[in-house]
């Protein structure tokens, strides 16, 4: 089997949380045989040898940092994620693509991937994880874009809809993302569960 992931970030070396789950998923999912395709977006982080050991294929997208992405209603840490070439990338297999975090989702609404299987699976609900680091915030333009964020990603969660599964990390996420999004099958995130039976 042949799965595409796409990664918010370059995630070895496996030291802060989210790149945790990722690198270990990859772990896991190869010694099960899962032929993985990693799309890693990077600012700052190397390119690794070790993620090539546990993949199949490795690619790596710059993020668009620049000033536009901060103006647009699109959240900035999903604008700068948009990829003609990830698109490009995946439209030449019919795998399903699993999305890690709200961040990479863009590709979800787009009707090239109607038909292919595209799971989310996310590690915080995004808005409340925003307002939540805009509350602690001491610098007024930090804070502001912290805010704006957050209103961006609570706009913008709605593209969740076009996924056709959800993993959910606890109990209370999952009954979040079912309450917004009861069509889309729901699966708690244990042990590295990812396709539904």
């Amino acid at each position: 089997m042949h799965l595409h992931i796409i990664s918010f970030d370059i995630p070895f070396p496996a030291n802060y949380g989210g790149v945790i789950d990722v690198y270990y998923k990859l772990v896991w999912l190869h010694k099960l045989g899962v032929k993985i395709h990693l799309h890693c977006f990077e600012y700052g982080r190397e390119h690794s040898k070790e993620l090539e050991k546990v993949c199949e294929k490795v690619f790596y997208y710059d993020r668009k940092t620049h000033l536009a992405s901060l103006l647009s209603l699109m959240p900035y840490t999903v604008q700068s994620r948009i990829s003609k070439k990830l698109r490009k990338r995946l439209l030449k297999d019919d795998s399903p693509i699993l999305c890690e975090v709200l961040h990479t989702c863009y590709i979800l609404k787009d009707p090239a991937f109607e038909k292919r299987l595209k799971i989310y699976r996310h590690s915080n609900i995004e808005h409340e994880y925003y307002q939540g680091l805009a509350k602690v915030e001491k610098n007024f333009f930090k804070r502001l874009y912290l805010k704006t964020e957050a209103w961006k990603l609570k706009r913008f969660e709605k593209i969740v809809a076009h996924a056709n599964l959800i993993l959910a990390v606890n109990q209370n996420d999952a009954n979040y993302y079912r309450a917004k999004f009861p069509k889309v099958k729901q699966n708690i995130y244990q042990a590295f569960i990812l396709i539904p039976k």
